[in-house]
Parts: structure tokens; sequence; C-alpha cells
């Protein structure tokens, strides 16, 4: 017995198929890649107003750019280049529990500079244990060539703040800065870090 199939039905196979080869092609093209689906989750903040992430919240409250920097604790130190100052109150959001402020940058360009921990554990907030709902304010250091600090790049550095130095699918507050718009001081004096609100 010779059953033909109608017309129809192959028509209906071949747009079926053409269909899921779509489908496929779409999902391969907007899937995104492994760096993609590892990256942190980029949270904009801005100068004087608290950015908060998923267990992570920072104020920056003022940037500084100077030749020389004192600690509150009685640390000086030059550098052939300059020193960007921040003053910052950052706190955990939901748990202490591991709660470390390990990720301190400042990016200019394409180039990433880390808080300097030259001046000692005790004199900034980079490195330190977080409290819940409790900011701990106080500076943070970064170590800059000159050129880089009044370069075009400066105009559009941003500050980037994360609870741990691995901040991989977790999130990663981003405040903007315009470096090349701050005077460059001869020096500063800075405070330790403090608990509680400022």
């Amino acid at each position: 017995m010779n059953l033909k199939t109608p017309r129809w039905r192959h028509a209906a196979n071949g747009a079926a198929l053409v269909a899921i080869l779509s489908a496929a092609a779409i999902v391969l093209h907007t899937t995104p890649d492994r760096d993609l689906q590892q990256s942190p989750i980029s949270v904009p903040g801005t100068l004087g107003e608290p950015a908060t992430g998923r267990n992570i919240r920072a104020t920056v409250h003022s940037v500084a750019v100077t030749e020389a920097v004192t600690a509150g604790t009685g640390w000086a130190g030059g550098t052939p280049g300059v020193w960007v100052v921040v003053n910052l109150s950052v706190e955990a959001v939901e748990t202490d529990e591991m709660a470390i402020f390990g990720t301190a940058l400042l990016r200019v360009g394409d180039t990433h500079f880390s808080a300097s921990t030259r001046p000692g554990r005790t004199a900034t907030v980079v490195g330190g244990r977080l409290a819940t709902g409790i900011p701990l304010t106080g500076p943070l250091m970064f170590e800059v060539p000159a050129d880089v600090a009044s370069s075009t790049a400066a105009a559009d550095a941003t500050l980037e703040f994360a609870i741990s130095s691995d901040p991989r699918v977790d999130s990663l507050l981003v405040v903007p800065v315009d470096l090349g718009d701050l005077p460059v001081q001869e020096s500063l004096d800075v405070d330790v870090p403090e608990w509680g609100a400022r």
C-alpha cells in the first residue's frame, strides 16, 4: 500500500525546520560569552550620593589630587606622580560575614590603579572589615603617574568598589570623576578611618 504525503505537509515541515534553525541562530548569537557571563554587575553611582549593590553601599564624599599626603596615623608619603585621595563611607548591606572591602580601583582609560596599601591598614578603608548598616568613613589613596592624572582620559575616570577582591558576578559600584577638573594641591592631610555616620 502506497500512501502519498500531501504537499502541504512537506511545506509545513519545511517551515518548521526554518523556524527551528532561526531560533537556534538567535540563541547562538545572543547568548553572552563566558567573559560576559562572569563579568561584574555594574551599579552606577554619583559623587556625594550613596550607591548600593548586593552587599555594599558606598558614598564618595570628595576627591582630591595632591603631590604629597599625610595620613592620620602619621604616615607621610611622597610620589614621583600624584596621589588621588578619595574620602568615602562604605558599609555592608545584608551581612557582615566575610564582608571585606576588597576592591577599590581608579580607572583612567584602559588603565586601572588599586588603592595603595603603602599607608598601612589602619590609615585607609581598603581591606577593612565592613559592618552591616554602620559606615566606615575614611580615605583611599591612589598613586598615579602625573601625566595620567592630567590626560584627556582623566576627564572620564571612574572609581570602582566591590565587597570582595574578585567581583565577578557580583555588584561593582562605579562612580565617575573628572580628575582633569581638580587642581593639584601641594600636600594634603587626611583623617584616620572612623565608624559611624558622616
